[in-house]
């Protein structure tokens, strides 16, 4: 994940991103992704996790995941993404969500929003909710067709309005796939007019309902294509001082990188961006982020949810930060090595794609939009090695022991 306003220039999420890595930088978790129930009423033909409307057998009891906000809140983690299947249909989200937000707790609720009507929206305001996240694919039949139930879009649509209208922030999310790239454009329309904020565009992953349709995916000259889109909004949002939408990117790290080249091309400074990413790469694998699943299983990436190291039921949150954090201390291999890629530490490659591809969390990223035999040396001239800082021991930090 990558908030491009935001690393760049000082957009809406750079006050939470500094938290985390200022939480980071003290062992404690950073963020995470909790898909707090399997249970979902969509049936999207591209879920990575195949949800439909049967919980796990083994999904955490209520008891339990009271216990795991308590060990958010008391670690002080900064920001909680409650998510599913559609998280509105575990019987105690409000409780779940109410109790984040009494540590103090930034949490983003991603849901299919068929579930919103006025009250909960106005219940999401009052308990401080920031964001909402929903999907959109295209037009009607194209998005109904896609979630598998006939009306979504409609619905979905009416429930962004009671939202904007009670006072929640709303991002749109879409699967960037060969299906969805023509609807693009009219999707990034459509947030305008909708008055929605940021924007979530995330590669294909092929794990779940679209396991093995790696040629699903778009090409690296569209998302470059998206991508001078993107920045020329950027830049014209710099020089109007206008607000501006924030552009996310999931499963992409390369696509910082070909921005931050973009801008030095166009006299732009990168500083702020290229020093954060020093401490958190665009793939934040190993960096205090993690995911855990409706069964307490923590995952380093959401995207790759065979890959677990532990679950929360063996293992504190303490204790998995430290799991996590040898990850970062291990090298991508071929292409995204430090032997062939200047931006190996500041991007990563996309480590989920690896290991879907090859078992291998480590090895090469084969979605790179960067090419390889590209002059990028005057970015790389900015790029130092950072001092490694000491992380804090355990019993440092309030509550961790």
């Amino acid at each position: 994940m990558a908030h491009v306003r935001s690393l760049f220039f000082k957009g809406p999420l750079a006050d939470v991103e500094n938290k985390a890595i200022t939480a980071f930088k003290l062992g404690r978790p950073s963020d995470v992704i909790w898909n707090i129930t399997n249970r979902c009423n969509l049936l999207c033909d591209h879920c990575y996790m195949a949800a439909d409307a049967h919980a796990c057998p083994d999904e955490l009891t209520d008891e339990e995941t009271m216990t795991l906000v308590d060990q958010m809140g008391e670690r002080g983690l900064p920001a909680l993404f409650l998510s599913g299947g559609e998280p509105m249909m575990r019987r105690n989200f409000w409780e779940i969500l109410e109790k984040a937000r009494g540590y103090g707790i930034r949490v983003t609720v991603s849901t299919n929003c068929t579930l919103v009507d006025r009250a909960a929206a106005k219940r999401l305001k009052a308990n401080g909710i920031d964001w909402v996240a929903t999907s959109l694919y295209g037009p009607d039949d194209f998005h109904d067709t896609m979630v598998g139930v006939p009306g979504t879009r409609r619905r979905v649509v009416e429930a962004i309005n009671v939202l904007r209208e009670e006072g929640v922030g709303v991002a749109i999310k879409t699967a960037i796939s060969q299906a969805t790239w023509p609807h693009v454009y009219d999707l990034i329309q459509d947030a305008r007019d909708l008055d929605v904020g940021l924007i979530y565009f995330c590669d294909l992953i092929t794990a779940g309902r679209s396991e093995g349709e790696d040629d699903g995916r778009i090409t690296a000259a569209q998302w470059r294509e998206l991508a001078d889109y993107i920045i020329e909004d950027l830049i014209a949002g710099q020089e109007s001082g206008a607000k501006g939408m924030e552009w996310d990117i999931g499963a992409m790290p390369s696509f910082i990188p070909y921005v931050a080249e973009r801008f030095m091309e166009r006299g732009i400074d990168v500083s702020n961006g290229l020093e954060r990413l020093k401490t958190i790469s665009a793939c934040p694998v190993g960096k205090g982020h993690m995911n855990i699943n409706s069964e307490g299983g923590i995952m380093p990436c959401q995207f790759a949810q065979d890959w677990t190291i532990g679950t929360v039921r063996d293992m504190s949150l303490q204790d998995a930060v430290a799991e996590l954090y040898k990850l970062d201390l291990q090298e991508s291999k071929g292409v995204c090595s430090p032997d062939e890629c200047e931006y190996s530490r500041i991007c990563r490659g996309c480590r989920a794609k690896a290991w879907q591809r090859t078992g291998d969390p480590m090895a090469e990223d084969v979605t790179c939009l960067l090419h390889a035999d590209a002059d990028r040396s005057a970015l790389a001239g900015q790029i130092e090695a950072t001092p490694e800082f000491v992380r804090s021991a355990p019993c440092s930090v309030p509550g961790s022991c």
